[in-house]
Formats: structure tokens, C-alpha cells, sequence
């Protein structure tokens, strides 16, 4: 009966970050994706509108159930853009940069949709608002304003209508609405915090509410099988050796410890979630490639490396004279100081498959902050 428009299809410009702002971590998941889980709990059809740059984090990121549609130049285009989705008869609109929506909002616009065509939610304005005039400075009635929030709330084919008729720039859908209908909207007044996430300051005092999400800290352990037949590639580097290690990819068994340890700081799952074996796109991969992958993910959410500490599990062959080399290797491919990396090698002794050379498994800790 409802479907939920969740717009996310802006570049976030003026909240300097480099990315979408709404891809930015707020305990633990992406700001967008608070919202978009709302109106997932109130049974919704939800549809996601995106900047394409950002289509493989927000695909990962998004249910299955979830429907994503390009956005176009202005705020307009992108709400038509996802109104052509739209398959029932009433429609919740709402900016992704508002993530402290909760179902208690919800409920109150659908419950006032059965009464009216167009709902908003609003918030009463408390301080002193003056308006400059050519003769000076007018305070404006304050019981007569009120601040404009989403989601606003519609009927399904009346919106749709009005954003095919009207033409020009509208700051939000009920203007819009407004301009082509003279009908009575309906007002919810609450007393939540629902502010959008716009400026820089915005994202520190977003931040600070957060849980945790100043540093994480992310653990992978990985074993691979050795092979006379293979090469022994570790930390993006040919290393000589008599075996090498058995894979689907590469098989380089630091640098897929390295890649799960920040996915599982990101809160992100497992590598072979995301590359899995069975895929043959992923036969002979390049592991550097995958490092990338969750390097990108890492940017994007707004984190960096603080300090990452791996150790090599092998018998042969000895990585004493290989360890600056592989540190370098690893540092640029995380793009950070060579100082915030450390790399170890040990031996198992002579103990279990490793010991005997039939293996070789790594294990990566590492440490990201907010950057």
C-alpha cells in the first residue's frame, strides 16, 4: 500500500568530504541505510535513488529487495526518476540525509494520508525570526512558521501528475505539489530530532553521537594450500620460492587477510561474499585488485589506516630479507605511511600442514579512524 522514495543522488558538496555524505558511517552502517531500514520495518516498497558513482557501495550496501534508479541534474528529476518506480497507491518521499527518521513518523503520515492527498512532517520554530525589508528589520509571527522535514507524504498519482506538469525549481515536494493543487495539506508537528546532514560540522556532531565509529578495528585469518606448481606471491610481491600457494585468485594469503581484516572493521562481511571462488571472473585475480576494492569502500565511509599489524605463517622460504619490501608494498597499496604498517614472519615449528610446507596462512589486525 505504501512505497518509500529515499533520495541519494547528491554530491554532498558542501559537507567538503570528497564523497556522497550520505555513504558516511553512522553506527556502523551507511547514513542513507538508516532510513531506508525504516521503512523496510514498516513493510514498504523502497525505492533508492543514486548518483551513479556511487552504484557499487550503495548495491553492496542495499537488500536485495530494494529497487535503485539513476538520479538527474536537479532534486526534480530525481524524485520523477523514482515516481516511474513507484506501484502503490500512496508514496512517502524523504532526503537520505536524514537518518534519524523513526517508524513512529511513519505510521503518523500514513496514518494521515487516509485523510489527506499531501502530509508533511514540520517542526514548530522557536527562536526569533526577523525578515530585512527596505525599511529595516520585521520580526516575522513565529506561531505562523514552521520548519519543512521529510518524508512528506502522497497520493501516488497526484504526485506523479504535478511533477509532470510543473516546471521551475522546487526545494520540496509539497511546494511543488502545491503550485498544482489547492487542497488542504496535512501537517504533523514532532518533537524528534529529524535535521539533515548538510555541512562538515553536521558530520563531527554526527560523529560524536555515534557509537564507536571514531576507530574500528577489524581481524582476518587466512590459510592457503601450497603448490610446486604456483607462484608465491605475498604482499603484492613475486617472492622466490620452491612452492607457491594454492587459490581460485592469486592466492596471495597476506593481502586477503590484510582485505577482510578492514572489511570486517567496515562492518562489511567476508572477502568470499564478495569474491567468491566460484565466480570464474575471479580465476588468477590480482590481489592487489581486491585490496583496492576495500581501500575504495574504506574512502568512501570516510575512514583511513591508523596502524595495521600482520604476521606471514610459514616454513619456507625465510622472509627476513623480504619484509621491508613487502611493508612498502602493502603501505602504498593502502594508501598510508610505511610507519603505520608492520608485517612479521613465524614459523609453526615444523608443527601441523605448515610446519610440514603443505601450507602457508596469514593473519592481519588492523586499526582505522575517521580521516
Amino acid at each position: 500500500m505504501y512505497s518509500s522514495i529515499v533520495l541519494c543522488a547528491g554530491l554532498g558538496s558542501r559537507s567538503e568530504l570528497g564523497y556522497n555524505k550520505v555513504t558516511h558511517l553512522f553506527n556502523g552502517k551507511p547514513i542513507f541505510l538508516h532510513s531506508v531500514d525504516v521503512f523496510l520495518k514498516r513493510s514498504h516498497e523502497v525505492i533508492v535513488v543514486i548518483n551513479p558513482n556511487d552504484e557499487a557501495f550503495m548495491k553492496e550496501a542495499l537488500p536485495k529487495e530494494v529497487k535503485i534508479t539513476y538520479g538527474g541534474n536537479t532534486r526534480g528529476e530525481s524524485v520523477l526518476s523514482g515516481l516511474k518506480l513507484v506501484t502503490n497507491p500512496n508514496v512517502l518521499i524523504h532526503d537520505g540525509a536524514r537518518p534519524f527518521i523513526n517508524e513512529d513518523m511513519v505510521i503518523q503520515i500514513e496514518d494521515q494520508l487516509l485523510e489527506y492527498d499531501a502530509v508533511m512532517l514540520a517542526k514548530s520554530v522557536i527562536n526569533t525570526i526577523y525578515e530585512k525589508q527596505d525599511d529595516g528589520l520585521h520580526v516575522l509571527e513565529r506561531n505562523k512558521l514552521f520548519e519543512a522535514e521529510t518524508p512528506q507524504g502522497f497520493k501516488t498519482d497526484k504526485i506523479k501528475l504535478a511533477y509532470v506538469k510543473q516546471q521551475g525549481l522546487f526545494t520540496d515536494d509539497i511546494s511543488l505539489y502545491q503550485a498544482c493543487y489547492k487542497d488542504e495539506v496535512g501537517l504533523i508537528f514532532h518533537g524528534y530530532d529529524n535535521h539533515k546532514i548538510t555541512t562538515k560540522q553536521d558530520l563531527l556532531n554526527l560523529d560524536k553521537k555515534g557509537n564507536g565509529v571514531m576507530y574500528k578495528i577489524g581481524h582476518s585469518y587466512d590459510i592457503h594450500q601450497t603448490d610446486s606448481n604456483r607462484k608465491l606471491i605475498l604482499g603484492g610481491l613475486e617472492i622466490k620460492a620452491d612452492k607457491g600457494l594454492m587459490g581460485h585468485s592469486d592466492a596471495d594469503v597476506l593481502l586477503h587477510a590484510v582485505a577482510e581484516a578492514i572489511l570486517g572493521a567496515l562492518g562489511l562481511g567476508d572477502l568470499g561474499t564478495i569474491y567468491p571462488d566460484t565466480d570464474p571472473n575471479n580465476k588468477d585475480l590480482d590481489s592487489k585488485v581486491i585490496v583496492g576494492f576495500v581501500v575504495d569502500k574504506m574512502k568512501q565511509t570516510g575512514y583511513q589506516i591508523s596502524n595495521l599489524d600482520a604476521t606471514v605463517f610459514l616454513e619456507k622460504p625465510k622472509l627476513a630479507p623480504h619484509i621491508d619490501d613487502i611493508k612498502q608494498s602493502v603501505a602504498r597499496l593502502l594508501e598510508t605511511e610505511l610507519s603505520n604498517v608492520n608485517i612479521k614472519a613465524a614459523t609453526n615449528e615444523k608443527l601441523d600442514a605448515i610446519g610440514e610446507e603443505r601450507a602457508i596462512a596469514a593473519s592481519a589486525t588492523v586499526l582505522i579512524k575517521k580521516g
